[in-house]
């Protein structure tokens, strides 16, 4: 844990340098996925200048919303932005009004996806599925604050993109075939996971349902050449079967399960530069800690230092100008957020604890 505390505080410096460069505003590559870390990071360990950075880097990004020219997507646009900062703020790391802070990216939002009707790709990144998630969120806010008028758009809009969805999938515009490596932006998991957030919020619970019969005959057939793969669907599938009862998907995610080797997974198909959230070892530990969330089923986990060591060990923490530009990276998505989200995050407090005592993590 000593060197796994060690490389953390490596990260963190690299970060806090870097933060102060120009990078984008967005949530998977930007500023706004660094601030979320160093929250998470100053709550942790309880340390002021962290949480100082986190401010400032949010203060930057709402200065420059209105000024910049920001895409609107989710992967480096205002959708993946005001998801963002809906995080930090049911997160009780920022005090604001949502439906004050966000109103204007709302409208911005909602002027594009109508002038895009149906001419928007299926994926995450600057797809349906990214706004689906933008638009869940932005219900589920506005359904625990009681704003009706707004629990009435988001819905209705959140409709509307799962329409555009439906006709995506029949129209075989997604990627529903398993990339050839590990890849979080596979389209058929987070269809899947936004389809069951969609069921679970009661938005056009009938399209949800019409959209699964039509994937089921595929889903039942697919089963991943990458233990890595077959993991990622198996959590689209879990978080399907919390919503809807369904014995022939049941049988299909245990089958899956029975066939997942963790250690190969790790050991032969994370490369030792697999190491980010995007396409490697951080990613896939988040994967099985939000499977054991989902299920309860802990048969799956390797112990959290199978996964530290693989991340302190990766050949990019050396001295090559090939890596220059890794270590200059501060995403969550293929940056060093969030790698250091998963150090963090595999720590209790106890082994923070016994880092500031023996001088391993910078407070």
């Amino acid at each position: 844990m000593k060197q796994a505390l060690k490389q953390l505080h490596k990260i963190n410096e690299l970060l806090l340098e870097n933060a102060k460069e120009e990078n984008g505003l967005g949530l998977l590559h930007g500023k706004l996925g660094l601030s979320i870390y160093l929250y998470h990071l100053a709550k942790k360990t309880e340390t002021q200048e962290f949480l100082e950075a986190a401010e400032n880097l949010v203060v930057e990004i709402l200065e420059k919303l209105s000024e910049a020219k920001l895409s609107l997507d989710f992967e480096s646009g205002l959708a993946g932005i005001a998801y963002g900062i809906s995080y930090l703020v049911n997160s009780d790391f920022v005090e604001a009004d949502l439906d004050d802070t966000l109103g204007e990216l709302d409208d911005r939002i909602f002027k594009f996806l109508e002038d895009q009707k149906n001419k928007l790709p299926a994926n995450l990144r600057n797809g349906i599925i990214g706004y689906l998630f933008y638009c869940l969120d932005r219900l589920e806010s506005s359904l625990k604050s009681g704003h009706q008028s707004n629990i009435y758009v988001f819905r209705r809009l959140g409709a509307g993109l799962l329409n555009q969805l439906g006709q995506l999938i029949e129209e075989e515009k997604i990627q529903d075939r398993e990339p050839q490596l590990f890849n979080i932006f596979w389209d058929l998991p987070l269809a899947l996971i936004v389809m069951a957030k969609a069921k679970s919020l009661e938005v056009n619970a009938y399209k949800v349902n019409r959209i699964l019969e039509y994937l089921l005959p595929n889903l039942l057939s697919l089963f991943p050449c990458l233990h890595s793969n077959r993991l990622y669907l198996l959590l689209g599938i879990e978080t399907v079967l919390k919503e809807i009862d369904h014995s022939d998907l049941r049988k299909h995610a245990l089958f899956l399960q029975s066939t997942i080797d963790m250690e190969t997974v790790l050991n032969i198909e994370c490369k030792n530069l697999n190491i980010s959230f995007m396409d490697g070892t951080s990613g896939l530990w988040q994967i099985l800690h939000k499977l054991e969330d989902n299920s309860g089923n802990i048969r799956l986990l390797l112990s959290d230092e199978q996964f530290l060591n693989k991340i302190i060990n990766a050949a990019c923490w050396g001295d090559n100008d090939f890596y220059n530009s890794f270590k200059k990276s501060i995403g969550l998505a293929a940056g060093l957020s969030g790698v250091a989200w998963t150090l963090l995050e595999s720590m209790t407090v106890a082994d923070m604890e016994m880092g500031k005592k023996s001088d391993v993590v910078k407070v």
